[in-house]
């Protein structure tokens, strides 16, 4: 389904808390929180009240420095990951009786007039309750990387058209940095998975969401520029960096997906390690924690891998 947002939808002033999560980056130079503030100074008066929540995940904390009116700054010295930060906002916002999350990475560039976009979108979709998300396109360094739909079996993703504005028909699923949450559904479904603290930890959303039968606008009007580190493991992903995506990505797979979508992955792994490390910027140790997780998938059964993350995090809540 197509459809177009009117430009002028204000029936009342629609409440939001956006949230970027900093990682080793002062609040000065935090490239979301910039252009966000440039784009909300643009907002139509009237059409919404936005409070922004700079969650700090730097280990050790660091200095706060002077923040913007209607800043908020959360440290978390043990840095707990996405989640754990998005959750935080939500109880704020629940808190504060705001309607919509927006969460944002620190590295993402908005456009001058995204708030502006995104929030006619929501305030268009408040009234429907089968809707939990607005989302806008992300793209990095020219490669479209949401929002995007996937195969039954979760081999392939299929990226929804430049432009589409609408409710496609199929399942919806989008990275988190610009996505727009309604509160009331992400409550519904009990926030974000904390067994997926920061890679997947959007998929994870989207998969509960569509469990209960909750669907995703797309506002393809709407460009956002969002880095990757995937792309340049060298300067971006660390060894250990690397590893947590690597057990996250085996932790998705190995619970929601059946026996097609799990060969896929292996084979994945295994074009990685034989074509995209070295293109992307690996080294010898990406590639042996590579070879690691694919003797994993080979040696050990899906039920051995589950029951061994299982332990691992009950070991990490309780140290």
């Amino acid at each position: 389904m197509s459809t177009t947002v009117p430009n002028k939808i204000n029936p009342s002033r629609l409440r939001l808390l956006a949230v970027i999560v900093l990682y080793r980056v002062k609040a000065c130079e935090c490239v979301a929180l910039n252009t966000l503030r440039e784009a909300m100074s643009r907002i139509e008066p009237g059409l919404a009240d936005v409070k922004i929540v700079l969650y700090d995940n730097t280990p050790g904390g660091q200095g706060i420095g002077m923040l913007p009116e209607g800043v908020e700054f959360k440290p978390d010295v043990t840095n707990g990951g996405l989640a754990k930060a998005y959750n935080y906002a939500i109880s704020v916002a629940e808190a504060e009786n705001r309607e919509w999350l927006l969460t944002l990475d620190q590295d993402s560039r908005l456009p001058a007039d995204f708030i502006q976009k995104i929030l006619h979108a929501a305030t268009f979709v408040s009234q429907m309750p089968d809707v939990a998300a607005v989302v806008p396109r992300i793209s990095s360094d020219g490669r479209a990387l949401s929002p995007f739909t996937l195969m039954k079996t979760w081999t392939l993703t299929r990226n929804i058209s430049d432009g589409f504005i609408g409710i496609p028909s199929e399942d919806v699923y989008a990275v988190n940095s610009g996505s727009m949450l309604k509160i009331s559904a992400l409550k519904t479904v009990g926030g974000y998975d904390p067994r997926f603290p920061l890679d997947f930890s959007d998929l994870a959303i989207y998969h509960r969401l569509h469990c209960r039968s909750l669907r995703v606008f797309v506002a393809g009007h709407v460009h956002v520029e969002h880095e990757v580190s995937g792309y340049d493991l060298k300067r971006r992903s660390s060894p250990t960096r690397y590893e947590q995506t690597y057990r996250a990505e085996e932790a998705a797979y190995d619970e929601w997906m059946g026996w097609v979508g799990r060969l896929m992955l292996t084979l994945r792994i295994v074009h990685r390690l034989a074509y995209q490390l070295w293109r992307n910027g690996g080294s010898l140790c990406h590639f042996k924690i590579g070879t690691r997780f694919l003797c994993r998938r080979v040696i050990y059964s899906r039920a051995y891998r589950i029951k061994n993350l299982s332990r691992s995090l009950k070991l990490k809540a309780n140290a």
